[in-house]
């Protein structure tokens, strides 16, 4: 039980108070006074003041001169009381006024308090039982004022200690950002956070939004068009965004209103809410400006305290740890565009569209890949390439949920139409070790009865994945579900070469950037296809070319043993409708006489081959040079003997016979294939148009949306593409 002598609020204690307070109600403005004279006498809070408007000062004072009003009131709740000093201890920890300029400024306001109780009560036991319980009075404020402060650092602490842990906690940059933005304005007194881009006109875009008045924060940066900018020489970039994105620091405005370079943004402040801001500029694994995090405060001064520096810090290694894990950083999006985004698929406007996959040795279709579209309602479809930046796990999910529903009904309609094939649908390769993406497969499985073979998950080449841990815990259970598992994007990165062995796919699909080097570089992009369908043949596993844009293209594909082919001059995407109507004209593929000079140079890929691996052994190597070769028939067809490039190739014969590891040999292939790959650059053609006769007058109407490009249909940014 507390000692009623040392209780502030007991009866006792009330009575005295209330003695008190007749007898100094003349001078209670000259004791806050002097409590104000000791606290303003220090840097800290001298120095934000100074910068303060007086409509600003005023606001700052309100709230802490109410509770110095009322500090003696002997009717005051202890529990009221409390949360009052707490909350002005915190807002004494936004100006970082200290704990003991505290003590100081309460020394001098019971210094005062003495002076005039003086004289006015003339008995020295009451004076001193009165002194007394003022001074526990005011010693509980102080012990609250600092509870409220110690809060403050506590949560700012505990908010560097949750965003450090993002980095490994998220699914996706999005999340990550949203999740720290979350968590930053939960932070006493913060009222907006912001994750923002330029955009290409240099134009700051306010992306994720969190916070009060998220939505009014954006809709007035538009509507007046005072959206920052990175230009030093536009008024709208001379604020903390331009500055840190030119900069690459950390940029702090104490006070918005009293600062004249910040006029533009000063009635949306006021209006607003905001009275400091500090802008995080955050860079890539390279070193570059990526974005820009601003963090917006009620109360003016917030960020100039030194503890304030070392969040700002530890904030930005954080998120820029977050960023350096995503190598795919997205195009920029609008605030608006990409709530309208997450509410498109909210409302399952999606569409599905499906580009087929063919026997490059049979040109029968094999499957269809499932393309995720977002319907505009205008005719067009919104592309992944859009959309995706947009998109958290939560959307992710959705986007897989709803997607494979759709491709589970189209399969089922096509069955029906007298087309039955397989789908393969993208899978982030997160998600591979997500539960909640296996149970959605399973239940869809099971609900539409089609088999399950009859579905290719395919793992995108971005992402991480702990492949054995997959391998021990969700492997079997994919396995076990019956879906075939393919790995896209063969040769974008190196993990791939390990994981489709690792994970037991079935088919891999080499990336479609490396077939389109075809156009400038084709010796390169040959080689490419050659090297990696036999990296995937070498283990048992099939493999897709994508990117085939052109006959020659699909020829050299086949000459090179893919066994599958996807592109443009075989299908574009498109609905589960016109696929049922869609034929395909055979292409009738000879290796020994090649129609294209993509074709002619593959049989000279594979010939090469042939003699490489005959090595030291005559019998052998006589017997491969006695075999027609493709790359002559194209010549001879083609008129082409009597050139440089016929000369080239009559030397490279005549050298044969001495091997492929001999000089003469050596230096004839090389001048060859310098020489066909410039003949094949300049006709040009053949590399990257899509041969319009191919399936003419059977192909649907063009349905690509926008973002999209005139390769495989597939994607345009290299992220996740259902």
């Amino acid at each position: 039980m507390m000692n009623e002598d040392l209780d502030p609020f007991s009866p006792h204690a009330q009575h005295l108070l209330g003695i008190a307070r007749q007898h100094i109600s003349d001078i209670n403005e000259e004791l806050i006074s002097a409590f104000y004279r000791g606290l303003f006498r220090h840097a800290g809070p001298k120095d934000v003041i100074a910068l303060l408007t007086p409509e600003q000062f005023a606001q700052t004072q309100e709230r802490p001169l109410a509770q110095l009003h009322h500090i003696l009131d002997p009717d005051l709740n202890r529990e009221a009381h409390d949360r009052e000093a707490v909350d002005i201890g915190q807002i004494y920890g936004f100006l970082d006024v200290r704990a003991s300029w505290l003590v100081d400024s309460y020394a001098l306001y019971l210094e005062r308090l003495h002076q005039g109780l003086g004289p006015r009560i003339n008995d020295p036991a009451q004076r001193m039982r009165i002194r007394s319980a003022v001074t526990m009075r005011l010693m509980s404020n102080l012990s609250a004022h600092v509870r409220g402060r110690e809060a403050l650092a506590h949560a700012e602490q505990q908010a560097i200690s949750q965003i450090s842990g993002l980095p490994h906690g998220a699914f996706t940059l999005n999340d990550r950002i949203r999740s720290a933005l979350d968590i930053l304005t939960e932070l006493p007194g913060m009222v907006t956070a912001a994750f923002a881009r330029p955009d290409s006109r240099g134009d700051i875009q306010h992306e994720i939004v969190v916070g009060k008045n998220a939505d009014c924060h954006v809709a007035s940066l538009i509507n007046d068009n005072i959206a920052p900018s990175i230009h030093a020489d536009d008024p709208r970039g001379r604020g903390p965004a331009g500055r840190a994105w030119r900069g690459s620091e950390i940029q702090q405005v104490l006070s918005i209103g009293s600062d004249p370079t910040l006029a533009i943004w000063h009635e949306y402040a006021h209006q607003l809410g905001y009275a400091s801001v500090a802008t995080i500029p955050l860079t890539d694994s390279t070193g570059c400006s990526y974005a820009l995090l601003s963090l917006f405060h009620a109360w003016p001064g917030y960020f100039a305290a030194p503890q304030r520096a070392n969040l700002l810090k530890q904030v930005r290694a954080a998120l820029e740890a977050a960023i350096a894990q995503n190598t795919t950083p997205g195009r920029v999006l609008s605030y608006s565009t990409r709530s309208a985004y997450r509410e498109a698929l909210g409302r399952s406007d999606l569409v599905m569209l499906y580009q087929p996959l063919i026997d490059l040795r049979t040109d029968a279709l094999v499957k269809v890949e499932a393309l995720a579209r977002l319907d505009a309602h205008d005719g067009t479809y919104i592309s992944p390439a859009d959309f995706l930046p947009a998109f958290g796990e939560h959307e992710l999910r959705q986007l897989f949920a709803l997607g494979l529903r759709r491709t589970l009904l189209d399969l089922q309609d096509l069955s029906t139409a007298g087309l039955t094939t397989s789908a393969a649908i993208n899978l982030p390769t997160q998600a591979f070790a997500d539960r909640e993406y296996l149970n959605i497969a399973r239940e869809m499985l099971q609900e539409f009865r089609i088999e399950p073979e009859r579905i290719t998950l395919e793992l995108l080449e971005t992402g991480e994945i702990d492949t054995k841990q997959a391998r021990a815990q969700i492997l079997p259970l994919w396995k076990a579900l019956g879906v075939k598992l393919a790995q896209d994007d063969l040769g974008s990165g190196y993990s791939s070469l390990t994981r489709m062995e690792q994970l037991g796919v079935d088919d891999v699909k080499i990336d479609h950037n490396l077939v389109t080097t075809a156009a400038h570089a084709p010796h390169k992009a040959l080689h490419f296809i050659y090297n990696l369908t036999h990296l995937a043949h070498d283990v048992g596993i099939r493999a897709t070319v994508e990117g085939l844009e052109s006959e020659g293209l699909i020829e050299a594909a086949s000459i090179l043993g893919a066994d599958f082919g996807q592109g443009y001059a075989i299908a574009r995407p498109m609905t589960a409708r016109d696929l049922a109507r869609w034929r395909r004209t055979p292409l009738a593929i000879e290796p020994q006489r090649p129609r294209t000079a993509l074709g002619a140079y593959a049989t000279m890929i594979m010939r090469d081959a042939l003699i490489g691996l005959a090595g030291p052994r005559p019998d052998l190597l006589k017997t491969i040079l006695a075999e027609p070769c493709g790359l002559g028939y194209y010549l001879h067809t083609q008129g082409l003997e009597n050139t440089a490039l016929g000369g080239a190739y009559a030397r490279l014969r005549k050298c044969a016979p001495s091997g492929a590891g001999s000089i003469r040999y050596i230096e004839a292939r090389r001048l060859l294939e310098n020489l066909l790959r410039d003949y094949i650059i300049k006709q040009g053609s053949d590399t990257h148009d899509a041969n319009p006769a191919a399936g003419a007058g059977r192909r649907p109407r063009e349905t690509i949306a926008r973002g999209d490009t005139p390769r495989s249909g597939r994607r345009a940014s290299g992220r996740t593409v259902h």
